[in-house]
């Protein structure tokens, strides 16, 4: 079940990414605005690579569970207009579909368990 935990998490984040690239597109002419972006899949993948180090002598001394939230950072360091707004319209529109898509595959991939859960228990 801790498949399920995961791909819900990425779901979850998906969803809030969402949010910030609509957040950035709104603001597309707002003075000073910087493009917000959430960090997901590296912290997971930094988490995954600490618990593939640890030693677990006892299933009970380790919860096997990533709670990687993300964390909404700020691209600061670039202006792309004059006002200092940094959003660029043509690679929101690109994030946003990339994440319909990310987003689609993993409802794709959580109906997949969910059905075969369903199989499984109703043998």
């Amino acid at each position: 079940m801790d498949n399920y935990n995961l791909i819900k998490d990425a779901m979850s984040i998906s969803s809030k990414r969402a949010n910030l690239i609509s957040s950035n597109i709104a603001n597309v002419n707002t003075a000073n605005y910087k493009v917000k972006r959430i960090e997901f899949e590296d912290l997971l993948n930094q988490s995954m690579k600490e618990a593939n180090q640890l030693t677990i002598t006892n299933e009970r001394h380790i919860q096997k569970n990533s709670n990687v939230l993300g964390k909404v950072t700020e691209r600061s360091n670039l202006a792309i207009k004059e006002n200092g707004n940094n959003v660029d319209l043509d690679v929101e529109m690109l994030n946003q579909s990339t994440n319909a898509l990310y987003y689609s595959a993993l409802t794709a991939q959580l109906n997949g368990r969910l059905s075969m859960y369903n199989t499984v228990t109703s043998s």
